[in-house]
């Protein structure tokens, strides 16, 4: 049942609490990598393997402080470490409120390049394009809500923490990571997304027309490269019956986002459904 706690109270928090969102930026994930990375300068160590060991060693340094403050001091203390963790990397309400902003800036007709509010949560190949940045909405609900969960479910907190230092690396705006230790960088996370994000999809069929999305599915190419296979289901699924529902005299852009609300709304209900099943039924504790 803590895992249940914790995911409840992290939500309540990230809902009820609306400046925990303008909190959690990435500055003391940056900060401390940039430490880390000083420290070990003079071991003259591939980049590549610096920034693999970094979030393996705040896996190892999370789960001692946790094993420490349960055994010797009290559940509590361990319960609260996680909790703050979890609502760190748990973004479901931030992402939302980034989307609020996108339409905002849509309707005043603002210049996105302006503002630094869409970037990292809502990050696109090409993110001064607004087309570029409304058409990948699905997958950064992945990388912001359902693979977080998913990682806590795997590996508790610490798996979540793990996951969003890799994704920083990949998408974050201080960290400038040279493109052959990104690659390698993107394929872990593929790895690590290739299971929610097909969960993903399938939730996103069965709270939208299904045998569309699944018809959108099939259509995809199989391709050597994961991480875009993996962003092109998401999107091309969750975009599947937009078409069918979009009122031709609004504005499309508009039409797209509020749809997409919509569906991730629901997939996340579907989501802590699914979880809270399984819980209930021992799979997790």
């Amino acid at each position: 049942m803590v895992t249940a706690f914790l995911i409840f109270f992290a939500l309540v928090l990230e809902y009820v609490y609306d400046p925990i969102s303008n909190m959690k930026d990435t500055a003391i994930l940056d900060s401390s990598f940039l430490k880390f990375k000083n420290y070990l300068k003079n071991y003259k160590l591939e980049k590549s393997y610096i920034y693999l060991s970094f979030p393996i060693v705040i896996f190892l340094i999370f789960n001692i402080l946790d094993y420490l403050l349960y055994n010797l001091l009290h559940p509590l203390f361990s319960f609260l470490l996680s909790l703050a963790v979890l609502v760190y990397c748990l973004k479901p309400n931030e992402f939302n409120l980034k989307l609020e902003h996108l339409k905002f800036a849509i309707e005043s007709k603002i210049d996105l390049d302006s503002s630094n509010r869409f970037k990292y949560i809502l990050y696109a190949d090409k993110n001064d394009q607004l087309d570029s940045i409304i058409n990948n909405i699905f997958y950064n609900s992945i990388r912001n809500i359902f693979s977080v969960i998913f990682t806590f479910l795997l590996l508790g907190p610490a798996g979540s923490l793990s996951y969003i230092i890799l994704d920083n690396f990949i998408y974050g705006e201080q960290l400038k990571v040279d493109q052959k230790s990104k690659k390698l960088l993107k394929f872990l996370v593929s790895i690590v997304e290739y299971i929610p994000i097909r969960i993903c999809a399938f939730t996103f069929a069965m709270v939208a027309n299904f045998e569309q999305c699944l018809k959108q599915w099939k259509t995809v190419k199989n391709n050597k490269d994961i991480y875009s296979e993996n962003i092109n289901i998401t999107n091309s699924v969750g975009f599947a019956s937009f078409e069918e529902i979009k009122d031709k005299n609004e504005n499309v852009s508009l039409e797209k986002i509020i749809y997409s609300q919509s569906m991730i709304a629901r997939s996340l209900l579907a989501w802590l459904s699914i979880v809270g099943f399984l819980i209930i039924t021992g799979v997790f504790v």
